[in-house]
């Protein structure tokens, strides 16, 4: 498992995190649905190899710091893979189904993480709206459905990345309307689609 990605340039204890929480996801994927179907080790492969690749894309744009919150969460991806690799990130993980959020409130606490929390509700009736610096979510569905929900949780200046695929720019023109501009498209490695920045500007 994790040929592509590997642990390579992480201190022990990040690997040691790492490999822990992707052995639970492996286990737990047996007795609830976590991940999509077909061959779980190279599924988790490339789910770790999108969540590090977005965040790299994060780190490169400077957005990845802040209150950051991850939009249905699931299994932790990318947002649970993040705080790993960056412990200082303070973190939210939205996931409403209630098995997802049984499994990240376990796994939270078996590696010992700090400033996370795991909300069992849908993001659209957080109560703190318009307090994140950073949303992020995984095929989260159409850009048109998502933007909505990631300006309301963002404050000014805030951003929203997410990976789309080579498609991406057919749902442009869907969204003109809103406060969310599209700041930047970055290809990711491997063909693994575009990273998609957009910044939340003052309201009019």
């Amino acid at each position: 498992m994790l040929g592509r990605t590997g642990f390579g340039g992480m201190d022990p204890e990040t690997t040691r995190q790492l490999t822990h929480y992707l052995q639970e996801v492996d286990f737990w994927s047996g007795k609830m649905h976590l991940v999509g179907k077909g061959h779980l080790g190279s599924s988790l492969e490339l789910l770790v190899f999108d969540s590090l690749a977005l965040l790299s894309a994060a780190e490169k744009s400077g957005i990845a710091s802040g209150r950051v919150a991850d939009i249905g969460s699931g299994a932790g991806f990318p947002g649970l893979v993040w705080k790993i690799v960056r412990p200082g990130l303070h973190l939210t993980l939205f996931e409403r189904r209630l098995k997802p959020q049984l499994f990240l409130d376990r796994i939270v606490a078996q590696l010992g993480l700090g400033s996370i929390a795991v909300i069992g509700v849908d993001a659209a009736n957080c109560k703190e709206a318009g307090t994140f610096d950073l949303v992020v979510s995984k095929a989260a569905g159409r850009l048109a459905s998502i933007l909505p929900l990631a300006d309301r949780l963002l404050g000014p200046g805030g951003a929203y990345i997410t990976i789309k695929g080579g498609s991406w720019e057919s749902e442009v023109p869907q969204i003109a309307q809103g406060r969310l501009r599209l700041e930047s498209a970055a290809e990711l490695p491997e063909n693994r689609g575009n990273a998609l920045v957009f910044r939340k500007g003052a309201p009019a």
